[in-house]
């Protein structure tokens, strides 16, 4: 006989050719172009190609060594070693970017089939539209994967609440899953399932109150190993601690900038809510973005919009730390930017239509999905004609060579930087051209050495002394 969790993974093929129509056209821009516009990504994916060179080529072996050890976030550096070691650079690419996109989608569609016995058509919807997210916009593929891998286990906990002994199996093996492919992922989650277990027991009023001790407790076993595996690794004594930002604020006031810094990061926060699903056109995602939360927040507050009450507090959760996380922990960051992107998603996974009267809403963001599609496919088609020049100027560059990026003044921010940026590490990666890249060993399994780590060094000095 089935369990509810084997029904709900069974039933995936089934959720109808509509679900699997839209995950196929947020694939589509992957194709659109050689190169895509993702600030940080070809960073990542030139350590992934490094990785699976494994010293075979005397240049890079010179200017990069590996550095694997025990980390909260390798997730996509095994598979990307894997798919770069038999697979063209820019295929292998490729395909990791796919898989960025299409995790967030299913985990929302398995959490709301989850939730209510089958994917809605509004969860479709939403999961179409977050699927091209500000966050993909920065090329955080390896946060992208755990947060699927996250919406799936948070469902699988909540399916195999009738079953305590397979609940607690199924969520140890998951977080340590989640906890090696993306750290902060893992500690999101694990407040996302206390989260839950605090709502349901209010909903059982006096007894469940009276279970939610024993409940909370048993969290404490899925979060035992990861925690111990974070204690052994290079992150637990990184340079910079927990967070930074008790440090910066201390500086701000002594500098009298304190009020200018807030009032900066509330706009930033602001800005990475409402660009939440981001297609490259910085104004009209913001437009899109006023559209969007207006329509899911109109619909909750006068109830067309109904989020499953086990759900509630995670919501509540999202919005809370998006608000309040500090910039960075452990030496992640651009945390407040991820934070709008778990709320959409879980609230994808857990609004339906009121029975009476929700069916106007629905129909408004249905029209939402194929207007932001088309804006990406358009602004990364657009993208790939400045890529595939700058590939065929490349090819008349020399190899062992040492270079780095200089920005344009109006290219120094976010936005100035998504279409440039990727141009660097091209050279890594179809060139074999050094360039800096992130290989921090308490973060990444890759250092810099040699000439190029000599080279970044003197820079840095040269930078000390004369800031200006």
């Amino acid at each position: 006989m089935d369990t509810p969790v084997l029904a709900s993974v069974r039933s995936l093929p089934r959720v109808g050719a509509r679900a699997w129509l839209v995950m196929a056209l947020c694939l589509v821009p992957v194709f659109t172009a050689p190169v895509l516009p993702l600030v940080d990504f070809y960073a990542h994916a030139l350590r992934y190609a490094i990785l699976a060179d494994a010293g075979r080529d005397p240049w890079l072996a010179e200017n990069y060594r590996s550095a694997w050890s025990l980390l909260p976030n390798l997730g996509l550096d095994v598979l990307g070693l894997v798919l770069f070691r038999v697979l063209p650079a820019l295929v292998a690419a490729r395909i990791v970017v796919l898989v960025a996109i299409a995790a967030p989608f299913v985990g929302v569609l398995v959490l709301a089939r989850c939730l209510h016995g089958r994917v809605t058509p509004l969860a479709v919807v939403l999961a179409g539209i977050l699927a091209h997210s500000f966050i993909l916009g920065w090329g955080f593929a390896n946060f992208l994967l755990g947060l699927g891998l996250a919406l799936a286990a948070l469902g699988l906990w909540i399916a195999l609440e009738a079953a305590p002994a397979r609940q607690l199996v199924v969520a140890v093996a998951a977080g340590v899953v989640i906890f090696l492919t993306h750290g902060f992922v893992f500690a999101l989650w694990g407040l996302c399932l206390a989260a839950v277990e605090l709502s349901q027991a209010i909903d059982g009023g006096r007894r469940g109150l009276r279970r939610l001790p024993r409940r909370l407790f048993r969290l404490s076993a899925v979060a035992a190993l990861p925690v111990l595996l974070f204690l052994a690794s290079a992150t637990a004594g990184g340079e910079g601690g927990v967070t930074a930002a008790a440090g910066h604020i201390a500086a701000h006031l002594r500098n009298g900038s304190l009020g200018g810094r807030l009032l900066d990061e509330v706009a930033l926060r602001l800005d990475g809510a409402l660009r939440v699903a981001e297609s490259g056109w910085p104004v009209a995602d913001r437009i899109f973005g006023l559209a969007l939360w207006g329509l899911l927040g109109f619909g909750l507050a006068t109830g067309r919009l109904r989020l499953d009450r086990r759900l509630r507090f995670v919501a509540a959760l999202a919005a809370l730390l998006a608000l309040a996380v500090p910039p960075g922990l452990f030496g992640v960051g651009h945390l407040p930017e991820r934070l709008p992107l778990v709320l959409l998603a879980v609230l994808a996974a857990g609004t339906e239509p009121a029975p009476a009267g929700g069916g106007r809403i629905p129909r408004a963001l249905s029209v939402l999905l194929p207007l932001h599609l088309l804006m990406v496919t358009i602004a990364w088609t657009g993208a790939g004609e400045s890529y595939r020049a700058f590939l065929k100027a490349s090819e008349d560059l020399p190899g062992r060579l040492l270079a780095a990026p200089a920005f344009a003044a109006e290219a120094r921010d976010r936005d100035g930087q998504r279409a440039c940026k990727p141009l660097t590490f091209l050279l890594g990666l179809e060139r074999g051209i050094a360039v800096p890249t992130f290989a921090n060993p308490t973060q990444q399994p890759l250092r810099i050495t040699g000439p190029l780590a000599a080279a970044m060094a003197a820079a840095d000095a040269r930078a000390a002394a004369d800031p200006g």
